[in-house]
């Protein structure tokens, strides 16, 4: 067996677990707590000791960490490595950072190391952190600090200190890895190299504790791979690194061809035009949302999580007002997808969703009035501890019901259309002439395309008429008061009518009389705009004219 110790071998993360004999024994020592701890009876401090995964500490007062002491009863150690050991619970209540401290006294404590705690989500995971120490203790403090979301408790499993940790293999990882997804794909295949050798067991073939193969597909966005391999002796060295896939593809914007129609009727100033547009994209098409950040598309149904925190019934007034709902999750292939994109976001902690009772307790409905009858809820939920009528999704995708007193970031459901910048909405009055319509796609990696288009209404006018229309000529136009009417064929107008775009008549002029000489309109009391000018001779021949005033 090997017996030297070289944890400088160890990975820069300094991530290993080892089985060698730690300095702390259950069966002899007390751990007691640290700082301000609140736990529950079966999850107090000596758990952390314990050496059995299947218990935990935890402190429902996270704001100062969550700290133990144990008295070594006069023997002196030396520690030169932490083990540290992930709860059963939720990841969001891991804490982030450690210092250890020693004392030979029990009162006067020196810090021995101080570091961070990558945040993961496998749950009873081991790692083992090295530092530099030659001083022998015989108190020793661990004091847990941070936390992976925005949860008010921290857990730990167990915490072990080490005199020695072996002759622990040596594994390297490559660098983080970035690379454009696959042309059409919302992902790429990723090959990676990882290597291991041990100083007794030779080349060693290091195994994927979390993440993805070399050789798979990795999706977009960021993938954390942990590699660890472990030697003959028992030693286990982990090393660490990112797979970022960037959607580097523009959405297609199935931009409708221009469309040209006719008025309906003789004399009608507008006509309903219908469009569709047909944008698609290899990953994720959804609108950039002041004050929220997009998740995901859903059958038609973007999904956000607003940056800002509410209590319940004043998220639902919010999602209202952002024209949605509290978003709704309608099967387990939904509730993983948006659980992911929400914890690949950084997370929210207690997610606020649209399931409530607050009309009838016990009767839970979504907030859009979806009659999905899925539901996720955690055991033992809901158990309406003190009138809880709104439900959360905690960062594992279980459900737990809350009150209306806490804040909570929420998930906004809201149909999905793309931007419309400049024209008409399909189903609109369209005024006769050029109308261009442009929309802007974008993606959920910020990709966007702009789709243009042409929609032109002519008059219904008959041959006779299209020849009365066209003998009349405006000018100047665009004008910003008076606007001359002439025609080469000295016909008779009987009256002009202003109109506005919508078709309501602004001002009438009668016994206009022969355009020979060119007769004059004041329109200087309009405001600056668009409008229709239409002339009317005695046998009732219409003519419709735009004419602009700046």
């Amino acid at each position: 067996m090997k017996k030297i110790l070289l944890f400088l071998l160890l990975i820069f993360t300094g991530v290993s677990f080892t089985n060698a004999q730690g300095i702390f024994d259950d069966t002899i020592h007390t751990a007691t707590t640290f700082g301000s701890v609140n736990s529950p009876g079966a999850e107090g401090v000596q758990n952390v000791i314990d050496q059995n995964s299947s218990t935990k500490f935890l402190d429902f007062n996270a704001f100062d960490g969550i700290g133990f002491e144990v008295d070594l009863l006069g023997v002196s150690k030396t520690a030169i490595a932490m083990e540290f050991v992930t709860a059963n619970d939720a990841p969001e209540r891991d804490p982030t950072n450690y210092e250890i401290f020693g004392s030979n006294d029990g009162t006067n404590y020196t810090s021995v190391a101080t570091g961070s705690i990558p945040c993961v989500a496998t749950r009873f995971f081991s790692r083992t952190f090295s530092f530099a120490n030659t001083n022998a203790y015989t108190f020793y403090r661990v004091n847990f600090t941070g936390t992976c979301g925005t949860s008010s408790i921290n857990q730990i499993a167990d915490v072990q200190l080490f005199e020695s940790i072996g002759d622990s293999p040596v594994i390297t990882c490559p660098s983080n890895i970035t690379m454009n997804n696959t042309t059409g794909q919302c992902d790429t295949v990723i090959n990676y190299n990882v290597t291991a050798n041990d100083t007794e067991d030779g080349a060693l073939t290091p195994t994927v504790t979390s993440g993805l193969a070399s050789g798979a597909s990795f999706p977009v966005g960021t993938t954390e791979v942990f590699m660890s391999v472990t030697d003959s002796d028992n030693n286990t060295s982990s090393c660490s690194f990112t797979v970022t896939v960037v959607d580097a593809e523009n959405p297609m914007a199935g931009c409708p061809a221009n469309i040209m129609q006719t008025a309906a009727s003789f004399g009608d100033t507008t006509a309903v035009v219908n469009y569709t547009l047909t944008p698609t994209d290899n990953c994720v098409l959804i609108n950039p949302l002041a004050n929220f950040t997009p998740l995901t598309n859903i059958n038609g149904k973007a999904y956000y999580l607003s940056n800002n925190s509410f209590t319940p019934q004043n998220a639902f007034n919010d999602a209202i007002a952002q024209g949605g709902f509290v978003g709704t999750i309608r099967n387990d292939a939904d509730n993983t997808l948006i659980t992911e994109a929400v914890n690949t976001v950084g997370g929210a902690g207690d997610l606020l969703i649209g399931y409530n009772d607050v009309d009838t307790e016990g009767s839970f409905v979504w907030q859009s009035g979806d009659t999905s009858t899925y539901n996720n809820w955690n055991p033992g939920e809901p158990n309406n501890a003190g009138n809880e009528d709104y439900t959360v999704s905690q960062s594992s995708g279980g459900w737990n019901d809350v009150t209306n007193v806490s804040t909570y970031r929420y998930l906004l459901e809201i149909d999905y259309t793309p931007t419309q910048t400049a024209g008409l909405a399909s189903g609109s009055d369209f005024p006769i002439g050029t109308t261009t319509n442009t929309f802007t796609i974008t993606d959920l990696a910020g990709n966007s395309v702009m789709c243009s288009f042409d929609v032109t209404v002519d008059a219904n006018l008959s041959v006779e008429e299209n020849a009365f229309s066209n003998s009349i000529k405006l000018s100047p136009n665009p004008t910003k008061d008076i606007i001359t009417i002439n025609s080469a064929t000295n016909i008779s107008i009987d009256s002009v009518t202003i109109l506005d775009l919508n078709g309501r008549t602004l001002q009438t002029i009668t016994n206009i009389g022969q355009l020979a000489d060119g007769k004059t309109i004041d329109i200087s009391n309009l405001v600056s705009g668009m409008y229709f000018m239409k002339l009317q001779d005695s046998e009732s021949r219409v003519a419709v004219k735009r004419v602009v005033k700046n």
